[in-house]
């Protein structure tokens, strides 16, 4: 835990712009418990990830350099392991990762995208003919994708606003049964779900029925950039589409990439960290339900449902007086916990709930 200098809160109840990554840090003799980042594993702040980083900058420097190329082959490999994908290609954001997957898909196709879904993936999508559906109603699904056109449905491994892993197999069927393109958006799921947390394309075992691969590194594997995984005549022809656009990342962050998987394919290592994570979020969320706050979350991702957007912020607000930081979208809070929250972080955060939600209240004991 680590002071952090700079001035946070220069008005009273303002919610923060920026804060520190770690989970918990100190200003101003408080110390406040930060719920905002998706670190759930605390790799962003590894010493190991770090040191990988200024031993690769100290050799080659930050600009992409000869070795650039040995070290995407490598993180190639790995992930065609742990993903099974035939071939890949590595980008630095998901917009830009979003927008060559869009690249292959001609101007007629139809895509279909759950409302709940990635909010880089709904922006890139906005100006395409697209549809939303909502994966608690499969019936109104597969009557809309009974069209005859072109469809590509992309299919979500967890809800970031709601923090529930979806029915993606169930989503899985239905797409397959009507011809559709499938389109694993993993971005909120590698790193989290499945095996070591390969995701939920391992979770539900789904390999073969998926045709596109998209995640990110940056979310739990404390790395850079995101991969676009597919057979490989896609991928080559993604990259004729966008150029030299990755040429541009530097080699460091693909050498913290291969850290990164490296950690989480440490078996012995991973069965402690992976057990605390999901003990702690089972047992936050279960009290949470119990003080009578609404949530569907089953993950370290925690959204609580208030009344509307006004009574949502009040609460975020009177958190950040009680020296708890959460994320606000609309009429939803969210608090992403971390491995190094402790049993007493939880505790104090879940009395602070309490206190906060009888005096607006929203929770009655």
């Amino acid at each position: 835990m680590k002071p952090f200098q700079v001035h946070l809160f220069s008005e009273e109840g303002k919610i923060p712009e920026s804060v520190p990554a770690e989970p918990s840090f100190v200003y101003g003799n408080r110390r406040y418990l930060n719920f905002l980042s998706c670190d759930c594993l605390h790799l962003k702040n590894s010493e190991y990830l770090r040191e990988t980083a200024r031993t690769n900058i100290e050799a080659k420097g930050i600009v992409p350099t000869e070795a650039r190329a040995e070290i995407m082959a490598n993180l190639q490999a790995v992930m065609r392991e742990v993903k099974r994908l035939e071939s890949l290609i590595f980008f630095p954001d998901e917009v830009s990762t979003m927008f060559a997957l869009l690249s292959v898909f001609g101007p007629d196709t139809k895509f279909f995208v759950d409302y709940e879904s990635s909010l880089s993936l709904i922006n890139v999508l906005q100006y395409r003919n697209v549809e939303y559906y909502d994966f608690r109603d499969p019936t109104q699904l597969n009557r809309m994708l009974s069209i005859g056109a072109e469809k590509v449905i992309f299919i979500d491994g967890v809800y970031e606003w709601l923090g529930n892993i979806s029915p993606a197999g169930e989503l899985i069927k239905i797409a397959r049964t009507n011809g559709c393109v499938i389109v694993a958006n993993e971005l909120n799921s590698f790193g989290l779900l499945g095996r070591e947390g390969r995701g939920f394309v391992d979770l539900c075992n789904v390999y073969d029925d998926v045709n596109f691969d998209v995640g990110s590194f940056s979310k739990y594997l404390g790395g850079f950039g995101c991969y676009l995984g597919a057979k490989k005549h896609f991928v080559n022809k993604i990259s004729e589409n966008v150029g030299n656009i990755t040429d541009f990342v530097p080699q460091f962050m693909l050498a913290v990439n291969n850290a990164g998987l490296d950690m989480i394919r440490d078996a012995g290592r991973n069965k402690n960290i992976y057990s605390k994570m999901w003990k702690n979020s089972r047992y936050f969320i279960t009290n949470l339900k119990q003080l009578g706050f609404r949530t569907v979350s089953e993950t370290p991702l925690v959204v609580i449902m208030f009344n509307n957007n006004e009574e949502a912020g009040e609460f975020t607000r009177k958190l950040i007086d009680e020296q708890i930081i959460v994320g606000q979208k609309k009429e939803r809070i969210r608090l992403c916990l971390s491995v190094e929250h402790s049993k007493e972080d939880l505790d104090f955060c879940l009395q602070k709930f309490e206190v906060i939600g009888n005096a607006l209240g929203i929770v009655k004991t």
